[in-house]
């Protein structure tokens, strides 16, 4: 328990909602049995995503005026009061911006969250913390997937259950959660422009992770659509294979920051995006190719699928804390405002696709998507990459905790 603080509890909770409900239950609601069409589930999906593309410069605000605790503690009633109303509404125009509320209100808990550690703890416990970080959200990821396979048939219920969890949250992440000061930026820090942040690994790395969330959240936008329509596997079995992926992703936290302690993060998030390609690639194969036993092949996809991604988020993790050339409040809302950029144009692209040619068409569609990926990172594999990294100014690293 060396690397875990109490208030890691209420991260769990954003977890729960961010990766576990929101997955099955936002293309469950909107589909409703048929009623709606792939692309209006792929407009709720991408409101729920657009809202995170705010977090780099909400969670940058927050960092810089000292309020990141009363941010990261308010995010959970907000959160908890937009997820009733989704539950009770009717409608796409009601739940596109109840959507966005909520999707961005957990981003935004989640870029805070990440300040507790880079900048309340040394740099060198960082790999270890972060990891058993990212373990608590997994573990809620686990809880929200034993919701969803409950209550895949009653989603009303579900997503009230899971509000009054969410709302806990206000009390649960008081527990021990550092008050931080306001950030300062390093010396030079408001000089760089865009093309200066976008040269080297930094640039680099943008670009492999935005390419990695959109294959990955092609296919994890709306899980329970393909596996029903390409597999035959019905939503409450899928949240069951879903939880089971989740389950050993999340024991795979601790290993993932293991391996990058001695290797470098490039080389987990080469294994997290090789994985992802081969379940995906399969998915491709059984599907389109109609072929025996392509269900079982399916589930199976699904689980390494699920676990391959605790690799690759603890991966981009490590890498953009220790190389972006500013404070970690930034740093931490640039790879959430990725996963959200990620997230909608996997929502939004693929809906016409899926809308011409079903669901069956994604698999193939994020394979693609990660191979182009995988390409891209090549610079960022060798541990001689990550060799005196964070690049950034002397002491921009190490803020403590008041």
């Amino acid at each position: 328990m060396k690397w875990t603080q109490p208030w890691y509890l209420a991260y769990a909770l954003v977890g729960m909602m961010m990766l576990g409900v929101a997955p099955i239950f936002i293309p469950l609601s909107v589909e409703d049995g048929g009623k709606n069409g792939a692309t209006l589930v792929g407009l709720v999906v991408a409101a729920f995503y657009a809202g995170g593309l705010l977090a780099p410069v909400l969670g940058s605000l927050a960092d810089r005026r000292g309020i990141q605790r009363g941010v990261f503690l308010w995010s959970f009633p907000v959160m908890a009061l937009a997820m009733v109303g989704f539950g009770l509404g009717t409608s796409v125009w009601i739940w596109a911006p109840l959507a966005l509320i909520f999707g961005g209100a957990g981003s935004l808990a989640g870029t805070v969250a990440g300040l507790f550690i880079v900048e309340a703890q040394p740099m060198k416990e960082w790999n270890n913390r972060l990891s058993w970080f990212r373990l608590a959200y997994g573990l809620g990821q686990v809880v929200g997937l034993i919701i969803a396979a409950l209550a895949a048939t009653q989603l009303r219920f579900g997503w009230i259950l899971s509000a009054v969890l969410l709302a806990t949250g206000f009390f649960l992440g008081r527990r021990q959660l550092p008050r931080l000061k306001p950030a300062t930026p390093p010396p030079g820090a408001r000089t760089k422009g865009l093309a200066a942040l976008l040269r080297g690994k930094i640039g680099v790395f943008l670009l492999t992770w935005l390419l990695t969330m959109m294959g990955v959240q092609t296919f994890f936008n709306v899980v329970p659509l393909v596996m029903r329509d390409s597999f035959a596997v019905d939503p409450s079995t899928s949240s069951i294979l879903f939880l089971v992926g989740a389950v050993l992703g999340t024991l795979c936290y601790p290993l993932a920051g293991s391996i990058a302690n001695r290797t470098g993060p490039g080389a987990v998030l080469l294994v997290g995006v090789g994985a992802t390609i081969l379940a995906f690639g399969s998915m491709a194969v059984a599907a389109l190719g109609d072929i025996p036993g392509k269900a079982v092949i399916g589930s199976i996809a699904l689980i390494v699928a699920a676990t391959a991604y605790s690799f690759e988020v603890v991966a981009a993790t490590l890498m953009v804390v220790k190389i972006y050339p500013g404070p970690e409040g930034s740093a931490m809302g640039l790879l959430n405002g990725i996963i959200a950029l990620g997230a909608v144009l996997g929502a939004l692209v693929p809906s016409f696709l899926a809308q011409a040619f079903g669901y069956s068409a994604l698999p193939a569609f994020a394979c693609g998507v990660l191979v182009l990926a995988a390409l891209a990172g090549l610079p960022l594999y060798r541990r001689s990459v990550w060799r005196g990294a964070p690049a950034a100014p002397a002491g921009s690293k190490t803020s403590p905790a008041t």
